[in-house]
């Protein structure tokens, strides 16, 4: 689904290269400055031009309208002209823009020059996401996105403070003049250093709903700028944000040209691969999420600032908390590639959480009060871009080689839309006294409302429900119980919000915990398959039941093990117990198994097979330098059409027979050394014990992890005796009759336990290890009772 990636001319060096991904970050920084330096200056631009505050208003929404329509119509150039093209000619209208915007004389001049720089501008932006899977190795992805954020972050700070200082020596026109500068740069570097990329060839891959999508989106977005704020908990704001990213998702949407590349996505789906359409729909929320959250929660910290007594200067300084933020989380994350929904779940969280304690800032606290709204800041500005980077690399990585440009303008547009749903409110000087502190308080919990939501949506982690549901419960006890105003009181509502965080913190290191053992479990369980095979429910003349039982549930495989094959030779049989535990048992379980998969099939006589069990092992104990490595085992041999076992014994625990009728008793056959020893030569080797098997009698294996069960009082598990009371002869119902009963003796399991349970049946079976549909019949799922 991605494209061709397109290296920088090895000619050029490192140096080109860091120059163009300089030069990409530069002009991501643009998309973001000069928005910000238009409404900065819109105030001082009223003033000189004679602008009225209706067409102040107009000026913004022309921003917004302007920002969307660049992006999408250079999202489609993209995909026909190339990023190269599309980036030069955008910046030049960026600087054509920005020069008409310097020296307008009027009115109508500067809002031609406005729509043209701020159409420019995100129009640069659109080509830049574009290029940027073409140009990083995908690998190296989500450092390039950090270290985005981060140097965003540095330039934006760094351009507001020069705008400041430009604005004390020149007025609104040097202020505006910064973004002509760097428009300038860029477009005199990317001249230089920007590669070019490849048009697509072949017939345009647009999405259907593209052209009518756009033109809604930028009709909503206008209209989110333009409407009158009445009251934030009517949702009506909210409401239309939420169906402006709705259309634009659905605008942007991938498509696939046939049903075969439908068919691939899903089998793809269903491996785990990223869906190019849920991703589009995640980026563009979170993108969403950052433009709205961000900059309601700096509009209100503002402002509360401002009604707590602090200077500009002193509330600029806060503010410088976000840039912190910003900064630290784009460098964690290039750094460390976080999941995306761990991203989303704990760092909306924490911009939910810093957002809710604003209020908590002191009156009259002078530099208390800065810090701790410049924490707070930080912590939103971090908990909202630490979601971010994960989202935008998914977003760059799922680029469609045919579409990218169009596909890459949605996380750019949803910003664009979200911050249009709060820049439209104006500062606090300009918010009545009267509806002030209902304005503000609205907002407030509006954007702590949208952090969580999207936290639950893009995380699905139950962190975030936790928290809200655990400072909820505290603030309606604390209201039923005594009254309201006390339960609105800065520290009441900090003890909630602390209380819900410590819930969070413990529901997010449980869920965490959960998620380790069910990689464990997991890993066992793929484990104990590799190396345990299912036993065939049929082999031979034979039927087989088999279970085995870790002694600890989570580890799913240890020391004993079993095998059943159906040989040239007949059905041959094998159970055992290695000594010791842990990793090293296992790795012996698996050498013993393979050299006994491998040599049941290819050797005739049963003792010339127990001299190579008996020989291999050897090896494997001199390789591992272990003089005390050894295992038990029990070897069975049933030639097709014979009526008796042969049965040899290397030290293990007699089998059991079972019938006719109630009759239990133990098979004694001679024990020889266990494997491992080195001392089972063939010709010493006595011959195999024969041992009778009747239809109407079954026959149990089993490890000394049965025997050797203790109850309450020490005594071990009497096997036959306990099964005199077996409700029939059928294996699978010994199998779990066993085990039921073993449960019942013992409260837990000192060692493992293997058990196979063997009887005769009609005619062999046609082909050799051909396990039936119910392979693994009676096995035990580790971790289950």
């Amino acid at each position: 689904m991605t494209g061709t990636r397109i290296n920088v001319p090895a000619t050029d060096g490192r140096g080109h290269a860091r120059s163009v991904r300089l030069m990409l970050v530069v002009g991501f920084s643009l998309g973001v400055l000069g928005p910000t330096l238009h409404n900065f200056t819109l105030a001082g631009v009223g003033a000189d031009l004679g602008m009225g505050a209706a067409t102040r208003a107009m000026a913004q929404v022309l921003v917004v309208c302007a920002s969307l329509t660049g992006l999408f119509l250079a999202g489609r150039a993209v995909d026909i002209h190339g990023t190269r093209r599309v980036v030069l000619v955008s910046l030049l209208g960026s600087c054509a823009g920005g020069a008409v915007v310097v020296s307008a004389p009027n009115t109508w001049s500067y809002g031609v020059g406005l729509a043209l720089e701020s159409a420019s501008i995100m129009g640069a932006v659109a080509g830049y996401v574009a290029s940027v899977p073409v140009l990083h190795l995908t690998g190296r992805l989500h450092h390039a996105v950090g270290a985005a954020f981060a140097v965003l972050a540095v330039a934006l700070m760094a351009g507001v403070f020069l705008a400041l200082v430009a604005e004390r020596a020149g007025g609104w026109r040097a202020v505006e003049a910064v973004p002509l500068a760097v428009s300038v740069v860029l477009f005199l570097t990317a001249v230089r250093v920007l590669p070019a990329t490849p048009a697509e060839t072949g017939p345009p891959l647009v999405p259907p709903a593209f052209g009518a999508g756009c033109a809604v989106t930028v009709l909503l977005g206008g209209t989110l700028q333009a409407i009158p704020l009445r009251d934030w908990l009517d949702a009506t704001v909210v409401g239309l944000l939420v169906v402006a990213l709705a259309v634009l998702t659905v605008s942007c949407l991938p498509t696939l040209p046939s049903r075969r590349a439908r068919t691939r996505r899903r089998e793809a789906d269903r491996r785990g691969v990223w869906n190019p359409a849920s991703v589009v729909g995640a980026a563009v929320l979170a993108g969403g999420v950052w433009g709205f959250g961000q900059s309601a929660s700096a509009t209100v910290l503002l402002v509360l600032l401002t009604e707590r007594g602090s200077t500009p200067e002193e509330s600029m300084l806060a503010w410088m908390g976000f840039g912190a933020g910003f900064v630290a989380a784009g460098l964690y994350a290039m750094r460390r590639a976080v999941a995306a929904r761990t991203a989303s779940a704990l760092g909306l969280t924490l911009a939910a959480v810093s957002t809710a304690l604003l209020p908590v800032v002191p009156y009259d606290s002078g530099s208390l009060a800065i810090v701790l709204a410049a924490l707070l800041a930080a912590g939103i500005a971090f908990g909202v871009i630490l979601a971010q980077v994960p989202w935008a690399t998914r977003l760059l990585v799922a680029l469609p080689a045919r579409g990218r440009g169009v596909v890459a303008t949605a996380y750019p547009a949803a910003v664009v839309l979200g911050g249009a749903a709060v820049s439209g409110i104006p500062y606090g000087s300009e918010i009545p006294q009267a509806t002030r502190e209902v304005t503000l308080h609205g907002l407030l919990w509006v954007t702590v409302t949208i952090f969580a939501l999207a936290a639950v949506v893009l995380g699905r982690s139950a962190t975030a429900i936790a928290v809200a549901g655990a400072a909820l419960a505290q603030y309606l006890l604390v209201t039923a119980v005594s009254d309201n105003r006390y339960a609105r009181r800065p520290l009441s509502m900090t003890a909630f919000l602390v209380t819900g965080v410590i819930v969070g913190l413990a529901v997010w290191a449980r869920g965490r915990q959960t998620e380790r053992l069910a990689r464990v479990r997991a890993g066992a369980t793929a484990l104990q398959q590799a190396v345990l095979r299912p036993l065939p429910a049929r082999a031979g003349d034979l039927t087989v039941s088999g279970l085995y039982r870790p002694a600890t549930a989570d580890v799913g495989i240890g020391g004993d093990f079993y095998d059943v094959a159906h040989t040239p030779f007949g059905t041959r049989v094998l159970i055992g117990d290695v000594r010791g535990k842990g990793l090293q048992a296992v790795e012996t379980v698996a050498d013993i198994l393979g050299c006994f998969r491998t040599q049941a099939h290819e050797t005739a006589d049963l003792t010339e097979l127990v001299a190579r069990l008996d020989r291999h092992l050897t090896r494997a104990a001199l390789v591992r330098r272990d003089g005390e490595l050894f295992a038990t085992a029990l070897l069975l041999e049933l030639p097709d059409g014979a009526d008796h076992l042969t049965v040899v014994n290397c030290g293990h625990p007699f089998p059991v027979a079972i019938g006719p009728g109630p009759r239990v008793r133990e098979v004694e056959v001679p024990a020889l050394l266990p494997l491992g020893c080195g001392l089972l030569v063939p010709d010493a080797l006595p011959a195999p014990t024969p041992v009778e098997l009747a239809r109407d009698t079954v026959l149990l294996l089993y490890t000394d992890g049965l025997s050797e069960a203790r109850d309450a009082s020490g005594a071990f598990y009497p096997i036959t005796e306990r099964l005199r009371d077996l409700p029939g002869g059928d294996p699978g119902v010994l199998v779990s009759y066993v085990m039921d009963d073993l449960t019942r003796w013992t409260h837990r399991l000192a060692d493992d336990v293997a058990l196979i349970v063997l009887s005769r049946t009609g005619p062999p079976s046609s082909s050799h290890d051909a396990p039936s549909e119910e392979d693994g019949a009676g096995r035990d799922v580790p971790g289950t009772p």
